[in-house]
């Protein structure tokens, strides 16, 4: 009997701290989500932008850099981050973000499409 009160009191306490850990853990992703939104500046309508936001993109910006530059945007993707922007002709422009790490570099293809849209303006 002694045995059965120990192992019964053993996976109370274990689940109760399991369900705590848990729920901690949940509201720090919740929480850090809402922390990169916030930095990022996530809205939910699709900015305007001109060649001139476009002409200020350089090789060397961070995505951080990038979007500060370009202004607060929609995100229009599912599980990696689509930024959308209304190109002064019309078009959109989506800026595919698959880093975690904001702070690093833009890729050269996210560069080089930013270039396109600049340099091949159509009415």
């Amino acid at each position: 009997m002694h045995v059965r009160k120990n192992t019964f009191i053993f996976i109370l306490v274990f689940f109760s701290l399991m369900t705590t850990l848990l729920g901690c853990s949940n509201h720090n992703a919740q929480s850090r989500d809402e922390n990169n939104n916030e930095i990022l500046g996530l809205t939910n309508e699709i900015r305007k932008i001109t060649s001139s936001h476009l002409a200020k993109i350089t090789k060397d910006m961070t995505y951080r850099e990038m979007i500060n530059t370009l202004g607060n945007t929609k995100d229009i993707g599912s599980g990696i981050k689509i930024f959308r922007y209304e190109y002064e002709n019309g078009q959109f422009l989506d800026i595919n973000i698959f880093e975690h790490n904001h702070d690093v570099k833009i890729r050269e293809d996210v560069y080089k499409h930013i270039q396109y849209f600049l340099h091949n303006k159509k009415p």
